[in-house]
């Protein structure tokens, strides 16, 4: 039996893959144990992983709340500055006390999320084996990949490499606060220093939660990378939801994730789009806490939190933010998606399942109700284009290998 730790953001979108493949790892025996600030214990143990708390004292209680409050109002350079300045708050609070609190708890090998370069620095200086996770997009750079955080398009030019150059020097620009705290714990241990991100991934395996097919053409991937597929079980099912309510139409499911669960303009949209449909709108408010459910046109089926796993089996249609979540679950099930990327990532995978053919994406500046209606209306019919690629892409991610790969990948990793 071994004994894996876990370092990544604590959000939502980031810890529920992790957790997922955590608790596989438990069925085989082993013990998982996140490492996070003390705000994140209950959502930690509520995915039934074991949890150790760092440096208490310097991240005092709400203090998550209130960063995942304040992202969530913020979009586009104002969002982006924001998250690095947690980050790096986050970077330090890793250098600084979880070395102890792994060797305390007697951790073989780590999982880091590529987003918590920290958890990398640590392993290394401690000398234990490490997988990169790749939760979200690969952050691994070429340079016909553009960055991580812009919606362009994938081309073969040189103007596209000419773009990409500047966009990841704007890019450097940005996340350097990082860079430069991860460098002095660095410099401190003899390690050496870390020129880009990638120079943070694991040697030994980076694992990422799509499949080959999704992501944009590369070439310069190492030969540990594994496209294994969207990790995610059946754990959500725990969530209630009233299915006696669902009245056999065509289901339409609709969740901007965890972070716009308090902005209801574009649910109102959403739900106007929607109305007068032979269809039946399923839409989740992505909070678990309570918020007041809003009174939306059309009637539909409103809800705090969803089983997502539970109803994307019976979807015809996902409307979704463009998170990675959402948008891998929905075509393990051969969901097609109208996709209205909202901040962060999302424009990036959104331009990535615009590639793809199994979905339609609308940028929240151009939506309106009169083109999201024509994009659901052009998805709904049961042979429709959108519909066969999702398809395509579901018989995908069934070969790749999914929460089970990932695990044997790992298990590797401890082994050696």
């Amino acid at each position: 039996m071994s004994h894996f730790g876990i370092f990544c953001p604590p959000v939502t979108g980031h810890v529920n893959p992790l957790a997922a493949l955590g608790r596989t790892l438990a069925g085989r025996g082993h013990r998982v144990t996140i490492f996070q600030v003390a705000d994140f214990e209950s959502k930690v143990r509520s995915e039934e992983l074991e949890f150790v708390s760092l440096g208490a004292e310097h991240f005092p209680p709400g203090s998550l709340a209130q960063s995942i409050e304040k992202l969530a109002t913020l979009s586009g350079v104002k969002a982006l500055k924001y998250a690095v300045e947690c980050e790096r708050r986050m970077s330090h609070l890793i250098l600084e006390f979880a070395p102890a609190a792994i060797c305390a708890a007697g951790i073989h090998a780590l999982l880091v999320d590529q987003n918590e370069p920290a958890g990398a620095t640590v392993a290394e200086h401690l000398r234990l084996p490490f997988a990169s996770i790749c939760s979200s997009l690969p952050l691994n750079r070429e340079p016909l990949i553009p960055p991580p955080f812009v919606g362009w398009a994938w081309q073969d030019s040189q103007w596209a490499r000419l773009r990409n150059k500047i966009g990841y020097a704007v890019s450097d620009h940005f996340i350097s606060p990082i860079q430069e705290i991860l460098n002095q714990y660095r410099r401190r241990w003899s390690l050496p220093r870390l020129r880009t991100p990638d120079d943070s991934f694991s040697r030994l395996a980076q694992l990422a939660q799509m499949p080959k097919e999704f992501d944009f053409p590369r070439d310069r991937l190492p030969g540990g990378f594994h496209y294994l597929g969207p990790w995610f079980d059946h754990f959500s099912s725990r969530i209630p939801f009233p299915f006696e309510k669902l009245n056999g139409k065509p289901l339409i499911y609709a969740s901007l994730g965890t972070l716009q669960s308090k902005d209801h303009r574009y649910f109102g949209l959403i739900a106007e789009a929607c109305k007068g449909l032979d269809a039946q709108l399923v839409l989740s408010l992505g909070d678990v806490s309570g918020i007041d459910v809003p009174t939306l046109p059309g009637d539909p089926l409103v809800v705090n939190y969803a089983p997502q796993s539970e109803l994307l089996p019976r979807a015809a249609l996902t409307i979704t933010h463009s998170g990675m979540n959402t948008t891998q679950q929905s075509l393990y099930f051969g969901v097609p998606m109208v996709g209205i990327p909202l901040t962060h990532d999302q424009p990036a995978i959104a331009a990535r399942l615009a590639r793809t053919g199994a979905g339609i994406v609308i940028p929240p500046r151009r939506l309106t109700r009169a083109r999201l209606r024509a994009a659901v209306e052009s998805i709904l019919p049961p042979n429709s284009k959108r519909r066969q690629q999702a398809r395509i892409l579901r018989e995908a991610i069934r070969q790749a290998g999914g929460l089970e790969r990932a695990a044997d990948v790992v298990e590797q990793i401890a082994a050696r």
